[in-house]
């Protein structure tokens, strides 16, 4: 049954990214990017809990079932809250990165060991504000990605349909700026929790292991994007290209770091 689920998430969320992008130009399409929108949520939230029963924990256990939960998190976010805010444009970006990314993650074992610890609620609460911090980043590069294409439209002078779908820019450059600070925010959140769980359970509360160096890179990367942000009034193209920079920083925060220096948080923390 894991695997149906696995697949049908696979076809809604590839679904969505085709049929979303494909609404930019016709309208007609948005409704049936939705539907398959939900299919692969729905099917991954199955998923998840089918995991969960398996684990008798919370579905982050292991590097594996943490990616999956990210994804279901900016996916349930952007369903949640995007056609509220008249964000449905922002599904044509984000969905073929969360396509992109689920897929990357099967080829992460789905079989390895939770970690020696319980996850208890401290635990917990690093892996849920690691997922939001996370996902704040993936949506202000998607911000990002949308300013700089209205953008280039405009320059070019050979505006397309879907020039009009997208929001203003000045509104596209208000919600990165957003999520950059809400990221960072959640960010520094994860730090604390990680090295306050990582106390309790009898180890230092900073180790200079890999990944903490990474995540302490990442920080300081989006703290300083943060303060040119608000402080050096960093706007418009400046700003979305760094965002967009930046976000490869998070990538290889989860994919490379933990496959080449497999540690506490490839089977978890």
């Amino acid at each position: 049954m894991g695997a149906l689920f696995v697949a049908l998430t696979l076809v809604g969320y590839l679904g969505a990214a085709i049929l979303f992008v494909a609404q930019l130009y016709d309208l007609k399409q948005a409704k049936w990017a939705l539907l398959l929108g939900w299919v692969g949520f729905v099917s991954q939230s199955l998923w998840l809990i089918q995991r969960g029963i398996a684990l008798a924990q919370f579905p982050a256990a292991t590097l594996y079932d943490w990616v999956a939960f990210f994804v279901w998190v900016a996916v349930g976010l952007f369903l949640a809250f995007g056609r509220r805010l008249g964000m449905r444009p922002v599904g044509a970006f984000l969905f073929p990165v969360v396509f992109v990314v689920w897929l990357m993650s099967q080829g992460v074992s789905g079989n390895a060991a939770p970690g020696r610890h319980p996850m208890g609620v401290l635990l917990v609460l690093h892996v849920v504000v690691a997922a939001l911090g996370d996902v704040s980043f993936l949506l202000a590069s998607v911000f990002g990605i949308m300013y700089i294409e209205k953008e280039r439209e405009l320059k070019n002078k050979r505006v397309r349909l879907f020039y009009y779908q997208l929001p203003a820019l000045g509104d596209m450059d208000a919600w990165s700026g957003r999520f950059v600070a809400a990221g960072w925010g959640l960010f520094t959140a994860t730090l604390v929790t990680g090295a306050l769980w990582g106390h309790a359970t009898g180890s230092a509360y900073w180790m200079w292991n890999a990944k903490q160096i990474w995540s302490f890179m990442t920080w300081a990367i989006y703290g300083a994007l943060f303060v040119a942000r608000y402080v050096g009034k960093w706007h418009g193209h400046r700003l979305a290209t760094w965002s967009m920079i930046a976000f490869l920083v998070v990538l290889v925060n989860v994919f490379g770091v933990n496959l080449l220096f497999p540690g506490p948080h490839h089977a978890i923390l």
